[in-house]
């Protein structure tokens, strides 16, 4: 699904919980810090894919 009114990659962190939206804008973070918190949303679906696997093979 796609969000008609609201930049899916930016959010991305206020959606999982890391940022509150307001955060977004008043400067707390940078486009360096939007880029490590995908990375870390990246990293986090990979061990909750592989403990998922992991579990299924016992």
């Amino acid at each position: 699904m796609s969000y008609p009114t609201l930049d899916a990659f930016a959010f991305a962190p206020v959606v999982a919980g890391l940022w509150r939206q307001h955060e977004l804008s008043d400067g707390t973070y940078d486009f360096d810090d939007l880029l490590d918190a995908h990375e870390l949303l990246a990293v986090k679906a990979e061990n909750a894919r592989r403990m998922q696997d992991a579990m299924r093979k016992e």
